[in-house]
């Protein structure tokens, strides 16, 4: 027995007990939270959900405990002997035993606070509540009244003194050489977990940090993201955002109405036509790729990378003037599917994404589809499997999946890199549609034209690097695999009764000629839409089509019965002088006939007439009498946005 003590009577024994104290802290913490607001969950609560959300919430609170324990692990951890005294033991262990008492206190303040905000709450509070003189009122209040989570957090602080495990003093009978071995050899070994823990995911299955959005891929409501999440790792991941500000460029929101509404109401003489729905978001596929875009480039020569893209444009929906609301891959699901521009940052890192929501997805549930989205890398990779929940995909489908499918070979199909190539996977993708009940309403997110910007060896030597850029023939690659997609799909029974979309994620960065490479020419993607029945019209329409015109377009063309929020516009029944664009990267701006108005948040800044101009090299700023009509519509687009983001107000209540 003493042996066994004397093995665990080392740093990263003690540290790991005394970080499991507060992991069960904040689990108490976690179950405090849903006992304080059960009647907001209790309906939709069970047991097997509560566990689910437990198991969810261990990722962010490791990233939380990691981040505000660094400097008791720093402490404990760091090979210098002269810290090895009394003074500097004390010191560590209040470096552990402050830190976590503020976030237990965050996280019960938090529990009190949550009915108020429908969310747990961010770093955005300090802003919102700074100029706020009777918070010491409200606090003493709530502190009295509440007053089993006053004893509650001293019965837990007093726990994390009293269970506290000292750290090994120094044995000075040893070599100090083996001291500095073995906590450097810690220290090494270590850091690599700590970081894995800060990010909230494996160094494999993630390519970005988890953010509050990702709560939503352990929950089946959005307000249940509150149990999920903690407060402390809500205002880490929140705290160097600039709060996004509501803007009162109108005194009245009927004056806003006026000239914008994202409420869609169904028409009544919509037709019903309950056709399946299938939407393809193929990485960085930029407007210049496609050639039938493009027959004025290279003085009528330009033939571009997709010929089947080319084909199937003849035959499809588009517009002359099309456009992207996004800046990064992980805008693309919301912009897409739910009408939700990128509006100064990604809408999944902002508090907003706790909001209520609905997306194409969402709504098609609610009359009677099967849903599920599609994604060949690894699970939770970029967030999209969080947001398709939060979005109402019943089901989704990544590279876990795949891999357990015996028709295709994983470690084949796999690029290495990223996930798995897009001709298996699409192939996929089209042979699990042929298993779905219909209507149903599917998904997918290509990857393979993406840096390293790799093909598949069988394809070297049929699509190879022409010079110009390497992106190009991994566009060739994608496009073919997006002929046998279309190959496959003709033969299945649901092909004829679909209606098939094809865009972008974003633009890329990759593009060789000069309109392209404006601040409007970044955000020029395809948006074809293709009917193989034939209903629809065909061929280059008049006017400006964006990605959040996708879902009220669709479901305006299935003649959906209900009210809904599209912070987009039905192509099919607006004019094209009427129709427009938004898009809000570096900075905002708006499109609109011939021209392209740039924004600083106050007043116009540059004006342009693209059509004449696609340069953008004659500032017409204050010479034409199109600007003033252009800044107020933008105005209104942008306070509308911000209003309803701000009030939780994005859906429509049943």
């Amino acid at each position: 027995m003493d042996r066994i003590k004397e093995k665990m009577n080392n740093v990263p024994w003690c540290i790991f007990i005394n970080l499991i104290w507060v992991f069960i802290g904040y689990e108490i913490c976690r179950l405090a939270f849903l006992f304080e607001n059960w009647g907001m969950f209790q309906q939709d609560m069970t047991w097997a959900s509560f566990w689910e959300i437990s198991e969810g919430g261990l990722l962010f609170d490791t990233s939380a405990i990691f981040y505000t324990n660094a400097l008791y692990i720093l402490l404990a951890f760091f090979p210098l002997h002269y810290k090895e005294n009394s003074v500097m033991r004390a010191i560590t262990k209040w470096a552990y035993i402050i830190p976590n008492a503020f976030c237990f206190i965050l996280n019960l303040v938090d529990a009190v606070y949550f009915p108020y905000s429908m969310h747990r709450t961010t770093a955005m509070v300090f802003d919102e509540f700074k100029n706020e003189d009777n918070l010491g009122t409200i606090f003493g209040v709530e502190f009295v009244r509440h007053w089993y989570f006053v004893l509650l957090v001293i019965v837990m602080i007093y726990g994390l003194y009293k269970l506290y495990v000292n750290l090994p003093k120094l044995d000075k009978t040893k070599p100090l050489y083996k001291y500095y071995l073995r906590n450097g050899l810690s220290v090494i070994i270590i850091t690599p977990f700590i970081i894995m823990g800060m990010r909230g995911a494996t160094f494999w299955n993630a390519t970005r940090p988890i953010a509050i959005s990702n709560a939503h891929q352990f929950v089946d409501v959005p307000l249940e993201t509150g149990i999920v999440l903690n407060t402390p790792f809500a205002i880490l991941r929140t705290v160097t955002e600039k709060p996004q500000k509501t803007p009162t460029y109108f005194a009245n929101q009927a004056d806003v109405d006026k000239l914008y509404s994202p409420l869609h109401v169904p028409a009544d003489s919509a037709v019903v036509r309950k056709k399946n729905v299938v939407i393809l978001i193929v990485e960085s596929y930029a407007k210049e790729f496609i050639g039938a875009y493009n027959k004025h480039l290279d003085n009528g020569q330009y033939k571009g990378y997709t010929t089947f893209a080319d084909s199937l444009i003849n035959h499809s929906l588009t517009f002359e003037e099309t456009f992207c609301n996004t800046g990064f891959s992980i805008d693309a699901m919301p912009a897409v599917l739910a009408s939700i521009p990128r509006m100064d940052r990604p809408f999944v890192l902002t508090p907003f994404s706790l909001n209520n929501t609905n997306s194409i997805a969402s709504e098609l549930k609610k009359w009677g589809y099967y849903t599920a989205f599609f994604h060949g890398a690894n699970n939770g990779s970029l967030g999209l499997e969080a947001f398709a929940r939060s979005a109402g995909f019943m089901d989704y489908f990544g590279r876990t999946e795949f891999n357990q499918d015996s028709r295709f070979d994983p470690e084949k199909d796999f690029d290495g890199t990223w996930g798995i190539w897009d001709e298996p996977f699409l192939q996929y993708f089209c042979l699990q549609m042929s298993e779905m009940k219909e209507p149903f309403m599917t998904s997918v997110f290509t990857l393979s034209s993406h840096h390293p910007f790799n093909i598949p060896d069988k394809y070297k030597d049929v699509f190879k690097d022409e010079g110009k850029h390497l992106i190009h023939k991994c566009i060739r690659y994608t496009d073919n695999a997006i002929r046998q997609f279309f190959a496959t799909a003709k033969k299945q029974p649901w092909y004829k009764n679909t209606i098939f979309v094809i865009t972008a994620d974003h633009a890329s960065s990759k593009t060789t000629h000069a309109e392209y490479k404006t601040e409007l020419g970044h955000f020029m993607v395809p948006i074809i839409i293709f009917d193989p029945s034939g209903e629809m019209p065909t061929g280059f329409q008049k006017g400006i089509a964006q990605q959040i015109d996708i879902m009220p377009t669709i479901l305006n063309y299935l003649g959906y019965d209900k009210p809904y929020i599209a912070f987009g516009k039905d192509l099919l029944n607006t004019k094209p002088e009427d129709t427009w664009a938004v898009n809000w990267d570096h900075i905002p701006q708006y499109i609109k006939g011939d021209y392209l108005l740039q924004f600083d948040g106050e007043k116009a800044t540059a004006f342009y007439n693209y059509k004449k101009d696609p340069l953008l090299k004659d500032n017409l700023l204050g010479k034409t009498a199109e600007e003033a009509e252009l800044t107020n519509d933008l105005k209104a687009f942008i306070q509308s946005y911000m209003v309803r983001m701000s009030n939780n107000d994005i859906t429509v209540k049943e």
